[in-house]
């Protein structure tokens, strides 16, 4: 029987962006925070325009 919670849930994307390993993947990556977070509304706006 599934309750729905997850054992070990996602990290809030406000968590990934101040963590400092993920700053230096997107730094080596020649990404910034602004870039991921465009990235990421955009494919938002693109999911609620398709139907499921």
């Amino acid at each position: 029987m599934s309750t729905g919670l997850q054992k070990y849930p996602e990290p809030a994307l406000k968590d990934l962006f101040s963590d400092p390993v993920m700053l230096a993947v997107l730094k080596r990556d020649g990404l910034t925070v602004d870039d991921v977070k465009r990235i990421v509304s955009s494919w938002q706006k693109a999911k609620e325009i398709r139907p499921s």
